[in-house]
C-alpha cells in the first residue's frame, strides 16, 4: 500500500502544472543528465589519465640497453633464446607486468611468467609493430578470455637495422579498471550528494516563491468574488513583498471605488427619486379637477418642466461620463469665444445664488477670447465649476468669478468661501463617484467631466481648498484659431 501511495505522488508531481511541480521535473532531468554526462567524462577522462601512466611506464622500460642486450646473442637463434631466458630471468617488475620475447620468425620463445606460450595466440601489437616505421605497436582488450590488458610490442634490430626479434610487455589492466572504478563511483557519489544539497536548498527557495504565489493566488481569487477586505501580508522586502504590497493596495483601491461605485447608485436613485417624486405628486394633484386652480395649475407645470429639465440634465451627464469612459465622447471644433459662454453660464447662476442669499461677483474683461473648441460641452464644463462653487456655499457666502487673459491664454478663478475640502480628499475630487462632502446632493461625477472636457481643449483644471475656508478651482484655457 505504501508503495502505490509513493507512485501515485510521484505520478502526480510529474503530471502536475504547478511552478514547485515544474521546477522539480525540470531540475531532476538536469541533474540526472549531468550526472550522465559527468560520469561518461569522468571515466573517459580518469581511464585516459591511468592508461597514459601505464603506456609511459612500460616506454620507460624499453630502453637503448635493452636492444644491445639482445643484439649480443645474435650469432644463432639458440643464442638469441639463451638470451631472452636470461632477460626474462633476471627481468625486475615481473610483479607488475608480463614480458615475452618473440623470434624473429614471430614465435614467442619464453616469458617472465615461466609458463609456456600457445603459438597460435593472437599478437595484435606484434602486427602493428611490424608495420610502423618505428616498430612500436600498442593494443588494448580481453586476454585469455577474462582479463584485460595493454600489450606494447617493440621490434628489435641489429646494428645492421635488421630484425632479430621482438620485446612484448604485458600488463594486466584489471586492477587498473577497479581503480577508476572506485574513483569514479566515489566521485558520482559526492556529485550526487552535492547535487541533491543543491536541489534541496533550491526546492526550498522555490517553496518560498511558490508559496506566497500561491496565497497572492487565493487572495485574487478572492478579490474577483468581490472580498477587498483581504490583505496579505509577507515581511521579507523584496520582489514578492512589493507584489504583496501592490496587491493589498489594489484590492483596499478597488474596495474604496466599489464603495464609491455604491454610494454613486445610492446617490443617484436618491437624485433621480426626488424630481421624480415632485413630478408625480404635482402630476397627480393636477388631474384631481375637483381640485383645479389655474394658479395652482401654472405652479405645477413650473415644477413639472423645471424637475424634468433636472432629470435631463442629470441623465445627460451620466450620458457624457459613460461615453468618456468608452473613449466616444465627441466634441466639435470650430472658434468660439469663450469669455461669451462664461458669463452665459455666469448670468445662470447669478440669479440662483441670489435667489438662495449668496453673493455672486463677475468680473472678465469684455473683450473676445477665441479658440477652438466646442461650445456647449465649456459651458457644460463652467457649469459644473459654477455650481459647485454656488452649492458648497452656505446663504450669505460669497462665489467669486474672475477671468483675465495673460499672452495666449484665458485664465479663470472660480472663488468661493464655502465648507472647503480637506487635505486628504483634495487629490481625489477630480475621480469619477468621489464626494468630499455627502451632505449636499450631487453625483460625484461633474468634475471629473468638466476636467475631462477642460482637457480635450488642451487647458488645465486645478483646484486649490481648505477646510471650513472655501475653495479656489483655477482654469486655463489656450486661445487661437489656428
Amino acid at each position: 500500500m505504501q508503495k502505490i501511495s509513493f507512485t501515485k505522488k510521484l505520478n502526480d508531481k510529474l503530471h502536475s502544472s504547478s511552478l514547485e511541480a515544474r521546477w522539480e521535473k525540470t531540475a531532476l532531468i538536469a541533474v540526472l543528465v549531468f550526472i550522465v554526462i559527468f560520469s561518461v567524462a569522468l571515466t573517459v577522462i580518469v581511464n585516459m589519465f591511468y592508461t597514459n601512466a601505464v603506456r609511459e611506464r612500460i616506454n620507460s622500460l624499453h630502453t637503448d640497453t635493452v636492444d644491445a642486450y639482445f643484439q649480443s646473442y645474435t650469432a644463432s637463434e639458440s643464442s638469441f633464446t639463451n638470451g631472452a631466458i636470461e632477460f626474462t630471468n633476471n627481468f625486475r617488475y615481473s610483479d607488475k607486468m608480463e614480458v615475452w620475447i618473440i623470434s624473429a620468425a614471430g614465435r614467442p620463445l619464453v616469458s617472465s611468467s615461466g609458463l609456456l606460450i600457445d603459438n597460435a595466440v593472437d599478437m595484435p601489437d606484434y602486427e602493428l609493430a611490424l608495420n610502423s616505421e618505428d616498430g612500436r605497436g600498442e593494443w588494448k582488450g580481453k586476454m585469455n578470455g577474462s582479463d584485460t590488458v595493454m600489450a606494447v610490442t617493440n621490434i628489435l634490430n641489429n646494428e645492421n637495422g635488421e630484425k632479430i626479434g621482438a620485446i612484448r610487455y604485458i600488463t594486466s589492466l584489471n586492477k587498473l579498471n577497479t581503480q577508476v572504478f572506485l574513483i569514479m563511483l566515489s566521485v558520482i557519489f559526492m556529485v550526487i550528494a552535492a547535487a541533491a544539497l543543491l536541489f534541496s536548498f533550491n526546492k526550498s527557495f522555490i517553496r518560498s516563491v511558490a508559496s506566497p504565489i500561491k496565497e497572492l493566488k487565493n487572495t485574487a481569487a478572492a478579490i474577483a468574488k468581490g472580498d477587498f477586505s483581504v490583505h496579505p501580508e509577507y515581511d521579507r522586502e523584496d520582489e514578492i513583498g512589493e507584489l504583496y504590497d501592490s496587491m493589498s493596495y489594489m484590492a483596499t483601491e478597488l474596495g474604496r471605488i466599489d464603495k464609491m461605485k455604491s454610494d454613486f447608485i445610492t446617490t443617484v436613485s436618491h437624485e433621480l427619486r426626488t424630481p421624480l417624486t415632485a413630478i408625480e405628486g404635482w402630476g397627480e394633484t393636477l388631474l384631481n379637477e375637483e381640485t383645479f386652480d389655474p394658479e395652482t395649475n401654472r405652479k405645477g407645470l413650473t415644477v413639472i418642466v423645471s424637475e424634468s429639465n433636472r432629470l435631463t440634465g442629470l441623465v445627460e451627464e451620466l450620458l457624457d461620463f459613460s461615453r468618456i469612459q468608452q473613449d466616444t465622447f465627441f466634441m466639435k471644433n470650430e472658434p468660439v469665444d469663450l469669455l461669451t459662454e462664461l458669463e452665459v453660464t455666469a448670468l445662470v447662476f447669478s440669479d440662483t445664488a441670489k435667489r438662495e442669499g449668496k453673493n455672486f461677483q463677475y468680473d472678465a474683461p469684455e473683450i473676445p477670447a477665441m479658440s477652438k473648441g466646442d461650445a456647449d460641452r465649456l459651458k457644460q464644463a463652467f457649469f459644473n465649476v459654477i455650481g459647485n462653487a454656488i452649492k458648497y456655499t452656505e446663504p450669505g457666502g460669497t462665489i467669486d468669478i474672475h477671468a483675465n487673459i495673460v499672452e495666449d491664454e484665458l485664465i479663470i478663478f472660480v472663488r468661493d468661501n464655502g465648507c472647503g475640502i480637506s487635505e486628504e480628499d483634495l487629490p481625489r475630487v477630480k475621480e469619477k463617484f468621489f464626494k468630499a462632502n455627502d451632505r449636499v446632493h450631487g453625483n460625484g461625477i461633474g468634475l471629473a467631466v468638466a476636467d475631462e472636457i477642460i482637457a480635450r481643449h488642451g487647458g488645465t483644471l486645478d483646484i486649490k481648498s481648505k477646510l471650513g475656508e472655501g475653495t479656489i478651482v483655477k482654469i486655463t484655457l489656450p486661445l487661437g484659431v489656428e
